[in-house]
C-alpha cells in the first residue's frame, strides 16, 4: 500500500510531538498539560502499546494476509525508558508480545554513541520455534552473546549514514526541549487552541481531546512552517520527508483520530488511534491501537556498555552464521511435526489459504522422510489429531501415507 512507506513517520512525529509537550477554557487546560507533560520534574516513564484490532479487506494477499492481520491484534509492547540529561545518556527496554512470544530489546546511549542489547537474539530464536522453524545455538555461543551489546551505527540496520547524525541527536534535538519557551511550542498551542472548543473536555483531573486528521495535517504544516526557519532543517532532509508525509496522509489515510487524555495530578497520557486506508487496488485496512504512557522519576545512573561488553557487528554475524536447526537429517529426537502456531480452521476452504497448506505439507513430509526414527506412535497420533482441524480430506490422506511408511520402517 501506498502510505506504508510513510506511516510509520507520521505515527511517530505525531506521538513524539503530543507526548514532548487545560480554567474554563478546556483547550488551554490541554495544552498547558500538554506543552509540560516532559517537564523537569519527570526524566523517565513506561508506556504500553496494544493494537485492540487490525483488518484487511483486498485481493493482495488475500486470506494469508487477513489471517496475519488477525494474529497480529494480540500484539502489544511494554517499555520503558530512562534520561540522564546531565550526562546526556538514555536508556530503554522493550517487550514485543507477538505470536506468543516474547521479544525483548535493550538500550542505551549518549551524545556519540547508542547501543542493543543482544538479548534479543533469544526472543527471536523462541519466536522461530513457535513457527516450527526450531533453531538453536550451541551453549558456547550463548554464553558468548550473554551482558553484551552491538554498536547500532555499526550495525548499519537502523542508522542509514553508518555514523550517527549529532544535529539528529534526540537527547540534543532542542525543537521539544523547554517546550514552553519555544517558538515551535507557542505557534502549536495557539493552533491548537483556535480548533473548535466543544472538542475539548475536562473530566475532573483528566483534559481530553480528539485530533483529527484536518487537525493533524494542520499541526504538521505548522511544525514544517516553523521548522524552516532553521538552515540546517533543509540540508538534512527533514523537511523532505515532512513534506511526503503530509501528502502521504493527505492522500493516503481516509482516517486518522487520535484522542489523547492526560491526567493533570499525574502527568499520565493515554492515546487510542484510529487509521483506516485504501489503497490503488480498493483493498481496505484499518487499525486501533492504544498507547499509555506514564512519566517516573529516575535516581539511577544510567551505565553505558564497557568496552568488553560490547561485540562487533563481523563477531555477532559469525555466531549467528552458527545457528542450525535443532533436528538434523541424521537426528534421533523426537520430532515435532504439530504446527499449531496458526490456526487456519476457519478458512480451511479458502483456496489460496489451501495453497499455503500445501506447502506447508510439502515440508512436513519432507521432515518425515529425512526422520522417518523420530515419529513414533505417540507423535504420529498429536500429528494426525492435530493435522484435521487444519487439513482437508486430500491433504490429511498424503500426511498419513508419509506417517504409516515412516512407522513402517521404524519396525523393520
Amino acid at each position: 500500500m501506498k502510505m506504508k512507506k510513510y506511516m510509520l513517520g507520521i505515527i511517530t512525529g505525531v506521538v513524539i510531538f503530543l507526548l514532548a509537550a487545560c480554567g474554563s477554557d478546556p483547550r488551554k487546560d490541554f495544552t498547558k498539560e500538554l506543552l509540560s507533560s516532559k517537564g523537569d520534574d519527570y526524566n523517565a516513564a513506561s508506556f504500553k502499546m496494544k493494537i485492540n484490532d487490525l483488518s484487511y479487506d483486498g485481493d493482495e494477499g488475500g486470506a494469508y494476509v487477513k489471517m496475519i492481520a488477525s494474529q497480529l491484534k494480540d500484539m502489544s509492547i511494554d517499555g520503558k525508558y530512562a534520561i540522564d540529561d546531565k550526562k546526556d545518556t538514555m536508556e530503554m527496554e522493550i517487550t514485543a508480545n507477538l505470536f506468543g512470544e516474547k521479544l525483548p530489546f535493550q538500550f542505551v546511549g549518549n551524545k556519540d554513541k547508542y547501543y542493543m542489547s543482544t538479548s534479543f537474539v533469544s526472543g527471536v530464536m523462541d519466536l522461530a520455534n513457535s513457527f516450527n522453524y526450531p533453531v538453536e545455538l550451541s551453549k558456547s555461543d550463548l554464553n558468548k552473546l550473554k551482558g553484551k551489546y552491538i554498536d547500532i551505527a555499526e550495525a548499519g540496520d537502523t542508522l542509514t549514514s553508518g555514523e550517527l547524525d549529532k544535529k539528529t541527536d534526540p537527547l540534543k534535538n532542542k525543537t521539544f526541549t523547554n517546550a514552553e519557551n519555544s517558538k515551535m511550542s507557542r505557534e502549536i498551542k495557539k493552533l491548537i487552541e483556535s480548533f473548535d472548543k466543544k472538542s475539548f473536555t475536562k473530566d475532573k483531573d483528566v483534559v481530553t481531546h480528539t485530533f483529527t486528521k484536518k487537525e493533524i495535517i494542520k499541526i504538521m504544516e505548522k511544525i514544517d512552517e516553523v521548522a524552516k526557519e532553521d538552515k540546517e532543517y533543509k540540508k538534512s532532509g527533514d523537511q523532505k520527508e515532512m513534506k511526503e508525509a503530509i501528502k502521504s496522509l493527505k492522500n493516503d489515510l481516509d482516517k486518522m483520530d487520535i484522542k489523547v487524555s492526560i491526567n493533570q495530578k499525574t502527568k499520565a497520557v493515554d492515546m487510542r488511534m484510529a487509521l483506516a486506508a485504501t489503497d490503488d487496488e480498493e483493498a481496505n485496512m484499518s487499525i486501533d491501537m492504544t498507547i499509555s504512557v506514564k512519566p517516573q522519576k529516575n535516581s539511577g545512573k544510567i551505565k553505558m556498555p564497557s568496552k568488553k561488553e560490547i561485540i562487533s557487528q563481523d563477531d555477532l554475524n559469525g555466531i549467528l552464521s552458527n545457528l542450525t536447526g535443532s533436528i538434523s537429517d541424521d537426528s534421533d529426537s523426537d520430532l515435532d511435526l504439530d504446527d499449531d502456531s496458526i490456526d487456519y480452521s476457519d478458512l480451511k476452504d479458502d483456496p489460496e489459504i489451501q495453497k499455503l497448506m500445501d506447502e506447508q505439507l510439502d515440508e512436513m513430509i519432507k521432515q518425515i522422510e529425512a526422520n522417518p526414527s523420530a515419529v513414533t506412535e505417540e507423535n504420529a497420533k498429536e500429528v494426525r489429531d492435530g493435522a484435521k482441524t487444519i487439513f482437508n480430506d486430500e491433504q490429511m490422506k498424503k500426511l498419513n501415507d508419509a506417517l504409516d511408511k515412516a512407522l513402517k520402517a521404524g519396525t523393520v
